[in-house]
């Protein structure tokens, strides 16, 4: 057969080729084998591109000559560019060792040699296409010139119409590099980068590739062959900041532990501005996941400065009192330490700054304590139905009473106000409980006016400006995927506008005239002397006078004592003697309008010179083996050198304090902060809706997350997000619609539903919907199930007959046991249920009803099944059967939960609840009559396609929602 194939296919010609050849089809081989020509059929010629010859001698035939071998280069690739093509340089030589010459060709000239390996991608290519075309470049000795001779001007190609993507055409000329280098280093986006060089040059060629590969060895450059500890030490040390750190030994690697870091300006305002302190800490500044401990204060004039950060491995006490430690170190005097150190409720930080800082005043943020209270008033502060006062108002008046108990001005004015906080709030004894339990009996001293007044805080209640150093700082990163050298360079580049903007401050200080202020002799001593915030503040104070007079007791001195600035009866005094406010009588924070150092006591020749102490290591070198010589000269190489640390930089995978977090699906590059559980609170329990879930779940998300199970090959399952798109016409989610699947349910129903939440879809979604309803965990599914089963052994004389066979019972039955191979391999929770173990409807609706004594309803659009209510089959109706209410969602082989409102309408009851419920059961039915006509008068005038569902829950192909 082979032999006829090859005979019949050498037997065509050239003259024969539109002729008929008559060959015999293997019945073995397909339609489409090799060299098979169907009979009948002509054979038609090979298509064979002409070959290509454009020729370019004449533009490079030229008596050009050059003194500069680089002169000649730029001017042939001119030439080449205004022809539609890119020249590289294939050989040069200088003329040291052999022939001074110079070897142009096109950068499509050269053989393509396969790889031995194979390709990672396969759809890498090539330039290569053996062109001819080449230059040759001759140098002269007599004349001491460069000539460029032709010797091939032939093209093999066709030329482009323009150069964008030939990387000779777009590489970088030096100018560029330098401007490239220059934005790299200030942090400009390469998008940024790219249209400035477009701007300054219209004929430039680059890439965005070519900007990023750039900037990359740019990087590459800087870094060297230091590692990422080293570069980091490096960069601390050229800048002189202050820095420190500590490591870790992990498997016999010495790993960094905690970095702290302070930037020699930010020393100086820390010792002139260091009577208040706000200190928190910021997350996904690294790829590392270290929180990023961020130490703020103010100045004179109120602008806010940063004084140190510190990356910690974890959020736990010792590291921050090893990073206060450090904060102390900067101190150039005993005498300046903080008076007044502000954090939120982080328990490691406020146990830690006692150690560190004992005679430091730590107050709490009231911010953080006021959404925690109005949190907890959320959840716990309800009202019953017919009150005539509503939640939200309810809510309001706890909030601002509790406001009122943190503005106590003495303590017995505190005394009453928590008498009647605890009045207003006696029918909640669980929120009044953790009012005082967690705050009041704990952080009254921190928190409460009547005693944080005793301290002079300058008006700090709050760590805002500790948020607000946050977000600037966020403002500078990039992503939060750099590494520490990244992460130090933004800090960097925000420090050093940070200090443009204070000096600003303090030169308008010191040469801005206030007119308030003018031929006044009560400011006449001060002005230049302190800042005009304190001017400010002095002259708000003064409009109490009229009020407060000479009288102290009326005063309080609150003005004195928090910001020690002269108070409403000094000031009348001074006023009634007409006299000026000493510079004594102001505290010396105000006083200080510019970067100054302070002095420290000694001589520096005799306290830094070290010299005892270089004579005791002498000493020890001569005295000490071996092993300990070798220990000291590595720690003086240490300190000498610290670019030379061999320290590792910190494992990605660092720990952090808490639980482990579920996972969570963002933007893996956001710098953002994740919400704080107040803000999931009050996006769940929305102020103008109720919800009829009986226990309201916050942490679970609303919206679609990936599925946690796995899909398998012989039963594959769809995740969440991709339910909607498993059945062959699935409904748009609209751009519009903010809650996951709503497009599955009925159009008329959609005002009524609250929110949907989805579930693991690993085929026990019904379930789980079920138990996220009835316990506010959907990983308690598997009770749900036993409960059932249980439902179904003791009444099987009753559900026979609603399911109308002995076979369709046992089917249930079945389907409420844990699979065979799940119960010997692996459990429920790791396993894809198969589909005889589905929920099914209407079947399980009366067993869910029956045992939860709740109402069931599906709801769903007639694609994906019928709308029904499922009653209690026993039970007697409850006093609020509204509240009682189940609903489950069915999307295309999928359950959800649906939260729908109070008193929505929902659909008519199933026909068999009708016919097998008990006598004292059918008043359920009697509370949602009404309900029942709307949902079916709506139902009607909505405007579907009715789509006929054969056996859609009927004894011989029950409808299965996975």
């Amino acid at each position: 057969m082979d032999s006829t194939r090859t005979k019949a296919q050498n037997s065509v010609t050239e003259g024969e080729i539109n002729e008929v050849v008559e060959v015999r089809r293997p019945v073995v081989l397909g339609l489409f084998a090799t060299g098979i020509v169907p009979a009948g059929q002509p054979r038609s010629p090979p298509n064979v591109p002409q070959p290509i010859e454009i020729d370019t001698s004449s533009h490079f035939a030229t008596d050009r000559e050059e003194n500069d071998r680089d002169e000649l280069i730029k001017w042939a690739r001119s030439v080449s560019q205004s022809l539609r093509f890119a020249i590289i340089v294939r050989r040069s030589d200088s003329g040291e060792k052999r022939k001074a010459q110079l070897v142009l060709e096109c950068e499509r000239s050269g053989k393509y040699v396969p790889a031995k390996k194979k390709l990672k991608s396969d759809t890498s290519g090539t330039r290569k296409c053996e062109c001819p075309f080449r230059l040759r470049g001759y140098y002269n000795k007599a004349t001491k010139l460069w000539r460029l001779t032709v010797v091939n001007g032939m093209h093999n190609h066709e030329l482009d119409k323009g150069l964008e993507g030939h990387l000779v055409a777009g590489r970088l000329k030096p100018q560029e590099k330098d401007f490239m280098d220059e934005m790299t280093r200030n942090a400009v986006a390469p998008k940024n980068i790219l249209s400035t060089l477009k701007e300054r040059d219209p004929e430039n060629k680059t890439s965005a590739k070519q900007v990023y590969n750039a900037r990359h060895r740019y990087r590459v450059k800087m870094r060297a062959s230091m590692t990422e500890m080293q570069h980091l030490c490096k960069k601390l040390d050229d800048n002189k900041y202050y820095y420190k750190y500590r490591t870790v030994v992990e498997n016999g690697v010495e790993h960094l532990q905690d970095i702290f870091f302070a930037h020699p300006r930010s020393i100086t305002l820390f010792n002139s501005f260091h009577t208040v302190l706000m200190m928190d800490s910021t997350y996904k500044t690294s790829k590392y996941k270290m929180p990023l401990f961020e130490i703020v204060g103010f100045t004179s004039t109120e602008k806010t400065f940063n004084v140190a950060f510190a990356w910690l491995s974890n959020e736990k006490e010792d590291n921050f009192i090893w990073a206060l430690q450090q904060l102390r170190c900067l101190l150039r005097r005993e005498t300046n330490l903080p008076k007044v150190i502000l954090t939120d409720r982080d328990l490691a930080l406020m146990n830690a700054i006692p150690a560190v800082f004992p005679e430091a005043a730590a107050l709490v943020c009231r911010f953080h304590v006021k959404k925690n209270v109005r949190t907890k008033a959320v959840e716990l502060v309800k009202v019953r139905d017919g009150e005539k006062v509503k939640a939200a108002d309810m809510r309001e008046r706890v909030c601002l009473a509790f406001e009122d108990v943190l503005d106590s001005s003495t303590e017995a004015e505190y005394t009453e106000n928590v008498m009647a906080f605890r009045k207003l709030c006696e029918r909640w004894p669980k929120f009044v409980r953790y009012v005082e339990e967690t705050i009041l009996d704990t952080d009254k001293e921190k928190l409460v006016s009547a005693w944080v007044d005793k301290h002079m805080h300058m008006g700090n209640h709050t760590t805002n400006r500790a948020e607000s150093a946050h977000g600037v700082l966020k403002s500078y990163l990039t992503d939060g995927l750099g590494d520490l050298v990244k992460g130090w360079e933004s800090i960097h580049r925000m420090l050093g506008n940070q200090f443009t903007q204070v000096q600003t401050e303090f030169g308008q200080n010191m040469s801005v005239y206030g007119h308030t202020y003018r031929k006044k002799t009560l400011y006449s001593t001060l002005m230049f002397k302190i800042s005009r915030r304190a001017m400010r503040y002095i002259h708000t104070e003064s409009k109490r006078v009229e009020f407060t007079g000479m009288d102290s007791m009326k005063c309080g001195c609150l003005m004195r004592t928090n910001y020690g600035l002269p108070c409403a009866c000094l000031i009348a005094k001074k006023l009634h003697h007409n006299r000026p406010i000493r510079l004594d009588e102001v505290y010396k924070h105000w006083k200080i309008i510019c970067f100054q150092d302070e002095e420290v006591g000694g001589d520096v020749e005799d306290d830094y010179a070290c010299t005892a102490e270089w004579q005791a290591i002498q000493e020890r070198l001569r005295t000490a083996d071996v092993s300990m010589k070798n220990e000291i000269r590595d720690q003086l190489r240490k300190i000498a050198y610290p670019t030379t640390t061999d320290v590792e930089p910190p494992t990605t995978n660092v720990k952090s304090k808490g639980a482990k977090k579920k996972k969570v699906v963002r933007g893996t590059r956001s710098t953002s902060r994740d919400k704080s559980r107040w803000e999931h609170v009050e996006e769940y329990f929305t102020e103008t809706q109720a919800s009829q879930s009986s226990k309201p779940s916050p942490s679970i998300p609303s919206h679609s997350r990936p599925s946690s199970s796995q899909p398998t090959a012989s039963n594959p399952m769809p995740t969440v997000s991709e339910a909607p798109l498993t059945v062959s016409n699935p409904l748009p989610l609209t751009s519009s619609s903010q809650i996951f699947g709503i497009n599955h349910m009925p159009k008329f129903m959609h005002p009524f539903i609250e929110d949907i939440i989805n579930v693991d879809g690993d085929g026990y979604c019904g379930y789980r919907a079920v138990a996220l309803a009835q316990r506010g965990n959907e990983d308690d599914f598997e009770l749900i199930r036993c409960n059932m089963s249980r439902e179904l052994r003791l009444n099987k004389d009753m559900y026979v007959a609603i399911f109308g066979c002995e076979e369709r019972y046992q089917y249930i039955c079945d389907a409420l046991l844990p699979p065979p191979r799940t119960r010997q391999r692996t459990s429920i929770r790791n396993s894809v249920a198969p589909m005889d173990k589905w929920f099914t409807l209407p079947d399980m609706g009366h067993i869910v009803a029956t045992i939860l004594d709740r109402v069931v309803v599906q709801l769903s659009i007639l694609q994906n099944g019928p709308c029904e209510t499922f009653f209690p089959l026993r039970s007697i109706p409850s006093p609020n059967p509204s509240s009682r209410v189940i609903c489950l969602g069915a999307l295309p082989d999928h359950y959800v939960l649906v939260k729908l409102k109070v008193g929505c309408p929902i659909p008519k009851s199933n026909k068999s609840w009708k016919q097998y419920c008990a006598k004292q059961s059918l008043g359920w039915e009697d509370s949602f009559i009404a309900a029942q006509h709307r949902f079916e008068e709506m139902m009607s005038t909505e405007n579907v396609v009715p789509i006929q569902i054969v056996g859609a829950g009927s004894r011989e192909t029950p409808l299965v929602i996975d």
